[in-house]
């Protein structure tokens, strides 16, 4: 029987063994898509026993991605050349990529740049646990950390899974179709041939490039070193943005052009939009010239389009170039050449000629701005000093007034005195570059005695800026934006102008979603407070962490606090609430303690050692603020880490302690039972 048993296991083996990457491609439920492409153009390929090969396959959630890009058309994938792109005419394990690090590889497909391997490392994802609708990490104390993997991507791809081993090659799947097909020549060449070849990518102002940088793009490295660039080409369009004059001093200035041109080029790096990371900086290809290039979405980002890509150059200390940022998006990307990649721009990078009034009435992203606060007639007098030989604009983008509700849209426009004053506060007679700044910061603004502060959230090597003006905190979506007397900031809110109530803002918050589920169990009242526009509120909001550590390590009072008599968690949440008081953290500053709505006491002070830190004290426990202040039309909200309560709170319940109740209940209901007997 055993026999039998072994001989039936070495047979299935074998005939596992035995299928081609044909026949493990049509056995894939992962690759449903990819299998109707692969039987029309790859089959005698993917079939054929006496050859081995490696395929690149795009899983189904590649295909999607690729519809969200290009509007469901998937026509420009019927084609040899992209499918015979995705394979390679040997074996290459998982191993072998990683071993020979950053490469490139030769592809079937005829006349087609190589397939860039980049090996990089990464960490495995992380545990979750579910409570509800949350969803959150949970480092085990003790654990021991997970060791780093290696991520394997090729071009704008990732290996997504274990590879699939097939008797004439290997199948990795890949997260991304690998389009375009890599074009087989030099970046120079490319340049050249795009009118003839390639002219959808209309680059004809680049072929009065200077010669350096025609010979530099033209190489190809040798056996011993392979040469490999990054290169930003900005299109016809680029061009044609600049004005007349700008775009004859550009073209007609060969060492200026030359200047320009080597800051959209990165050198030794071969970088796909996979890789474009926030906060990585490389430099330009002459560091004499003070530029490096970063990437970065946000404050460009468009709510028609699915996914942008765009890279900036930030220069520092230049003979050439004016300090500040150049921002351009990549409207085609990943374009691999023989010796490296190429992302076409929209824009001219690292050159500023604009100044902070021009900028501000060409911009994409401040027509708002521009159209209904800057271009009134009584902001004439804020305009020219815009034009100050130094002058620092934080900018509210689009973006911050469209999220006004039309009636507040239409309060702030209309009372010109007050538009005026809140502009003020978003202007400085001075250049404030974001990237020397830190949480101490403290801005003198044109606004009479109102100052501007500055936040500073670091994540490994990206920081994001936040700036806090009269009671209102922004994001700095689009820091360092360069002008030739200055600097702009793009933010994603008015500074000073509150639009929402509190409930309002709690209600719509997603880290605030416990607390507006809570508010409207307990009590119709608390939810009546915060809505009304005319009551002074101040609030210390528990995010979903707070109710969540509460479940996690006092689960007998979280029941008690939410399940029980709603009472019991009216009484606690009144606890956080100060009534007839609208308090900044500037007021805050001033008290040591602070009477709640129901009568308790909470104490206030700064951490001893990070005077960042903000703690409330409330019966023994601790809260951390997480947000400090939000101004809202009714008041200030203050997001903490914790639910303020004390063992003698969860005992209330409309004036009776439940647990004497309980215990009067249970000794009557003895002597009652004593009495029948």
């Amino acid at each position: 029987m055993l026999l039998v048993f072994a001989i039936l296991v070495s047979v299935f083996c074998n005939l596992n063994n035995a299928q081609t990457l044909m026949d493990k491609i049509q056995a894939d439920g992962d690759l449903t898509e990819f299998r109707q492409y692969a039987q029309t153009y790859l089959q005698a390929q993917l079939s054929e026993p006496s050859y081995t090969y490696t395929v690149f396959a795009p899983t189904d959630k590649a295909f999607e991605y690729y519809r969200s890009q290009n509007s469901g058309n998937v026509s420009p994938l019927g084609s040899l050349a992209v499918w015979s792109y995705h394979l390679l005419n040997k074996k290459f394990s998982r191993e072998e990529f990683i071993q020979n690090g950053n490469h490139s590889v030769i592809t079937l497909a005829p006349r087609s740049a190589p397939i860039w391997v980049t090996v990089t490392d990464a960490l495995p994802s992380p545990p979750v646990d579910t409570v509800g609708a949350m969803v959150t990490s949970i480092p085990v104390p003790g654990q021991q950390q997970p060791l780093m993997q290696k991520k394997i991507s090729v071009n704008q791809g990732t290996i997504v899974q274990d590879e699939v081993i097939a008797s004439n090659g290997i199948l990795q799947k890949v997260d991304r179709i690998l389009v375009p097909v890599g074009v087989g020549e030099t970046i120079w060449s490319f340049i050249e041939d795009v009118d003839r070849l390639y002219p959808q990518y209309k680059l004809s102002k680049l072929k009065s490039m200077p010669l350096p940088i025609q010979t530099l793009l033209d190489q190809q490295g040798s056996a011993q070193k392979q040469t490999k660039y990054t290169m930003f080409l900005p299109n016809d369009d680029a061009f044609a943005s600049l004005s007349d004059e700008q775009r004859d001093d550009l073209l007609s200035s060969q060492s200026l052009l030359e200047t320009v041109l080597y800051a959209h080029l990165i050198n030794d790096y071969v970088i796909f939009n996979n890789h474009f990371e926030k906060g990585q900086l490389y430099d330009g290809f002459k560091q004499e010239d003070g530029v490096q290039l970063h990437f970065d979405h946000r404050g460009n980002r468009t709510d028609d389009i699915a996914d942008e890509y765009y890279v900036a150059t930030s220069v520092s200390t230049s003979k050439t170039l004016f300090e500040g940022d150049v921002f351009a998006r990549v409207v085609t990307p990943n374009i691999a050449t023989e010796n490296g990649v190429v992302h076409i721009v929209d824009t001219v990078l690292a050159y500023i000629y604009r100044t902070v009034a021009d900028t501000l009435q060409t911009h994409h992203n401040l027509t708002m701005l521009w159209t209904d606060v800057f271009s009134k007639p009584v902001m004439k007098p804020l305009l020219e000093k815009l034009n100050l030989p130094a002058v620092t604009l934080f900018a509210p983008s689009d973006k911050a007034f469209k999220k006004l509700p039309e009636q507040k849209l239409l309060e702030l426009v209309t009372d010109e005195e007050k538009l005026y004053k809140l502009m003020e506060l978003h202007i400085m007679e001075d250049r404030v570059y974001l990237n020397d700044q830190d949480n101490q910061t403290m801005l003198t603004t044109l606004a009479d005695q109102r100052f501007m502060r500055l936040e500073v959230l670091e994540n490994g090597t990206a920081k994001t800026f936040f700036s806090y003006g009269d009671g209102i905190w922004a994001e700095v979506v689009q820091p360092n934006l360069g002008a030739t007397n200055g600097v702009i900031h793009l933010i994603d809110s008015i500074l000073g102008f509150p639009y929402q109530t509190l409930w309002e803002f709690i209600s719509v918050e997603p880290s605030l979603a416990d607390l507006a589920r809570y508010l409207q169990k307990s009590s119709p009242d608390l939810v009546n407070y915060m809505q009304g526009e005319h009551d002074k509120l101040t609030v210390f909001a528990p995010n979903n962490e707070a109710f969540l550590e509460m479940y996690r390590n006092h689960y007998e009072d979280y029941e008690t606090l939410t399940q029980s008599d709603m009472k019991v968690l009216e009484n606690v949440l009144k606890t956080h609430i100060i009534h007839g008081k609208i308090l900044s953290l500037d007021d805050l500053t001033k008290f040591n303690q602070i009477a709640t709505t129901n009568g308790k006491t909470i104490v206030f002070r700064q951490d001893d050692f990070n005077i960042n830190r903000w703690i409330l004290s409330y019966g023994g426990m601790e809260a951390t603020m997480v947000v400090k202040g939000q101004r809202m039309t009714n008041g200030f909200i203050y997001i903490i880490d914790k639910v303020l309560y004390t063992p003698e709170d969860l005992g209330y319940a409309g004036g009776a302690l439940p647990i004497l109740a309980s215990v009067f209940s249970t000794l009557l209901s003895a002597i009652l039972a004593y009495a029948l007997i």
